[in-house]
């Protein structure tokens, strides 16, 4: 991804240090989505800053902030956005402080906006089992299927790194995957996945070796957007009401392995998290189960029992 803010024509400081830190941000092997959502989140920051005539990092103060985030509130945005539309200006204005761009930091005076815990539900064992029901079948694309939905729901990948795996990586019983921001991690395979995943490599028509692409489709190789669409039509055949993503099995992986009793570092190093934000949105959602355990095993319910 190559970034053109500019083409010879005179630009504010602000324009030019977003272009900096794209570059920056390139140059650490950020993925091509999440420099997009970098450049759209910080570049519409900037241009609200320029509407207000400031055109440098120093002129910005701690007031301007605030009306940002309050021009933000006012386009009704969500919980989320609104969160990121502080976080994403921030992470940005510290790395400007640290190349030396500015010592002025109007952030540092603006309290964050609160970000509540919202996780969507893991899908249910009846859901999961109506998924893989909807998998069954002799043709060779009903078996990718099959080893697709077993591989995210054993995993827990990111749907992008499930895309990247190649014939040989499914032959393996443990995965080093890159995440994001390029970071590293293991992960491992379970024999039914790995079973899965031969039954469809043996029926799929194409000439395959360990280093082609590991989901085809009738046309060839699936892209990533072509195996977003292989999900959907899975949820659809599974009668399932509503639209199925990719992430629903990162969640239901998550969660089911905190029911399971994973401890919350081993369950971050798993899943390629940098700290236990999002792993605690999965925990909210096993609260209920929590809940039912303490008035099950607590020692006062145990006295009452003995009255």
């Amino acid at each position: 991804m190559t970034f053109h803010l500019w083409s010879g024509e005179s630009v504010s400081e602000l324009q030019e240090s977003l272009q900096l830190w794209l570059e920056s941000m390139q140059a650490r092997g950020l993925s091509p989505k999440t420099l997009r959502n970098y450049r759209d989140t910080v570049g519409r920051f900037l241009n609200f800053l320029e509407s207000l005539n400031l055109r440098t990092l120093d002129a910005v103060q701690p007031h301007h902030i605030r009306k940002w985030l309050l021009h933000r509130q006012a386009h009704g945005v969500s919980n989320y956005e609104l969160h990121n539309a502080y976080r994403q200006p921030r992470t940005f204005w510290s790395w400007c402080m640290r190349e030396g761009l500015t010592e002025n930091n109007p952030f540092a005076k603006v309290e964050k906006p609160r970000l509540m815990p919202t996780a969507k539900p893991a899908l249910s064992p009846e859901e999961v089992q109506a998924l893989l029901n909807a998998c069954e079948g002799k043709d060779w694309r009903r078996m990718r299927d099959k080893a697709l939905i077993l591989l995210l729901l054993d995993t827990g990948l990111r749907i992008h790194e499930a895309h990247a795996l190649t014939v040989g990586d499914a032959k393996q019983e443990r995965l080093l995957i890159r995440g994001k921001g390029g970071k590293q991690r293991l992960v491992f395979l379970s024999p039914e996945v790995r079973l899965a995943l031969r039954k469809y490599l043996n029926a799929c028509p194409y000439p395959l070796n360990d280093d082609s692409p590991l989901w085809w489709g009738t046309y060839g190789a699936l892209t990533l957007w072509g195996i977003l669409e292989v999900i959907q039509k899975i949820g659809k055949r599974a009668g399932l009401p509503k639209h199925l993503g990719a992430h629903a099995f990162r969640r239901t992986f998550a969660t089911w392995s905190l029911r399971s009793g994973i401890d919350l570092e081993t369950l971050r190093q798993l899943m390629g998290h940098s700290d236990y934000s999002v792993l605690r949105q999965y925990l909210a959602l096993v609260e209920t189960d929590l809940k039912q355990a303490h008035q099950q095993h607590s020692p006062l319910r145990n006295l009452r029992l003995r009255k």
